[in-house]
C-alpha cells in the first residue's frame, strides 16, 4: 500500500481537540465507579448519565468555538454534516468497561475535513493517557508514539473486543485469525488501538464498528506508523459501519487480510 499523503491540520485545532478531552475527563472521573442509572438503547447497548453529560460538554464547546463546524456524536446525532469540518464524537467508547469499573474505556474525538479523517484523540481519563494523531504524527502523553515491528502473525499479540461481536462469515474469519496469532486479548475497545500506536501490541481486529468508533483511530494509528483499513484493505468509509483491521507492521497486516478473506473450507 503506497504511503498516504497527510493533510495539514491547523495547530489551533489540535490544541482544541486536547482541550475537549480535558473538559470530559473530570465528568467521567466523577461518574466512574460511582453507580448511577443505566439505560439500554434501541440496539441493546448501554448508556449512562456520564455518556450524555460528556457529549453535551463536547458539543457545547465545539458550538462556541467553531459554530460553522459539523458534529456527529453517538448519543445526540448529527449537526451540519455537510460542513467542511465535522467532529465525530464517542464520549465513552467501552461503556461496558466503564460500568464494570475497568479503566480501559476511552473518549474518542475525531475530526474529518471534507470527509477525510485528519485528527484523532484517544483519551483515557482515569489512567490519564492520551494519544493524539494529526498530520502524519502521533503522540502518547506528549511523547512520540511509534508502532513496533512484528515479522509474522504467528508472533503477533492480537486484541479484539470479544468473540460475541462476530456473526456468520465474520465469525469464521475471526476463528481463523485467532488460530493464526500468538495470543488474543479481549475487552479493551479503542484503548487497544492506543496500545498498538505506542508499540505494546501488534494487531487489532474488530467487526461492525460505527463511524464514531473508528474515525478518531485512523490518524492515531497512521501517525504512529501503523496501517488501518477495512477487511478488504480499503480505506474505511467515515460515514458507514465497517470491519476494521489495524497493524503496526505491514507484514502482519498483509497476513491478516489474507486470513480474514480466506474462502471457507469445503467438505
Amino acid at each position: 500500500m503506497p504511503p498516504r499523503k497527510r493533510a495539514a491540520v491547523p495547530a489551533g485545532l489540535v490544541a482544541f481537540a486536547s482541550a475537549l478531552a480535558d473538559a470530559t475527563g473530570p465528568i467521567l472521573r466523577k461518574h466512574f465507579r460511582a453507580g448511577g442509572a443505566v439505560e439500554d438503547k434501541s440496539d441493546g447497548s448501554p448508556v449512562t448519565q456520564a455518556d450524555r453529560a460528556a457529549e453535551r460538554a463536547l458539543r457545547r464547546r465545539i458550538r462556541q468555538a467553531y459554530p460553522d463546524h459539523g458534529i456527529r456524536g453517538e448519543e445526540f446525532g448529527d449537526e451540519r454534516t455537510d460542513a467542511e469540518y465535522l467532529w465525530v464524537l464517542d464520549p465513552i467508547d467501552g461503556t461496558r468497561s466503564f460500568l464494570s469499573g475497568k479503566p480501559v474505556f476511552t473518549t474518542l474525538i475525531g475530526l474529518l475535513r471534507r470527509g477525510e479523517p485528519v485528527l484523532g484523540v484517544i483519551d483515557q481519563p482515569v489512567t490519564r493517557e492520551r494519544w493524539v494523531g494529526a498530520a502524519g504524527k502521533s503522540t502518547w502523553n506528549g511523547r512520540a508514539a511509534k508502532v513496533r515491528p512484528c515479522k509474522r502473525m504467528a508472533d503477533a499479540v492480537h486484541f479484539t473486543t470479544g468473540p460475541e461481536w462476530y456473526k456468520g462469515r465474520d465469525k469464521a474469519a475471526y476463528q481463523r485469525l485467532t488460530a493464526a496469532v500468538r495470543m488474543t486479548m479481549y475487552s479493551t475497545d479503542a484503548y487497544a488501538f492506543g496500545l498498538l500506536a505506542s508499540g505494546h501490541t501488534d494487531l487489532v481486529v474488530e467487526a461492525g464498528l460505527q463511524p464514531h468508533d473508528f474515525c478518531a483511530l485512523i490518524p492515531v494509528v497512521e501517525g504512529a506508523g501503523g496501517i488501518i483499513t477495512d477487511w478488504h484493505g480499503g480505506r474505511p468509509d467515515p460515514h458507514k459501519p465497517c470491519n476494521i483491521v489495524a497493524a503496526g507492521d505491514a507484514r502482519v497486516h498483509r497476513e491478516a487480510l489474507t486470513v480474514l478473506g480466506a474462502p471457507p473450507k469445503r467438505g
